[in-house]
């Protein structure tokens, strides 16, 4: 039917398309658009987790960003913002009236020389970005010396 024609130019016929698209009707194909359950999207992620996956390279995260992703650390977070009413500290500032103020929790004592105060809520201060940036541990300061 089109053997003649140059390579590239190739036309679809409204009626060779419909012949495509009857053809591909039965076919269960990713491409398709089909939605997931959740049942099945747990599946797929236990299935690909950690060494059964095959972009797992034994475990190379280092400690501190485990840290600071995990679930402890979020809760900490929050209690330091909820306890300073989301307001920094040293300047007052807070979000509100069409005014955005990004806010930071900061560690008093240095989170890599205290291991044990990491999580405590008496070692937490909420500061505004401009603030945060004065403080004496910001960006490892402490350590650039």
């Amino acid at each position: 039917m089109f053997k003649n024609m140059p390579k590239g130019k190739f036309k679809r016929t409204e009626e060779y398309k419909k012949k495509l698209s009857i053809s591909a009707m039965g076919k269960n194909t990713w491409s398709r658009g089909r939605k997931l359950t959740v049942e099945h999207r747990k599946n797929i992620s236990v299935a690909n987790k950690r060494e059964k996956s095959y972009y797992w390279k034994g475990g190379l995260t280092d400690i501190n960003k485990l840290i600071r992703r995990s679930f402890e650390y979020r809760l900490w977070r929050t209690a330091i913002f909820e306890r300073d009413n989301y307001t920094c500290i040293w300047c007052g500032v807070r979000s509100g009236n069409g005014k955005k103020v990004i806010l930071n929790a900061d560690h008093i004592k240095p989170f890599s020389l205290f291991p044990e105060l990491r999580f405590a809520i008496d070692n937490g201060r909420t500061l505004c970005i401009d603030c945060h940036k004065k403080t004496d541990t910001y960006a490892s300061r402490i350590f650039n010396k």
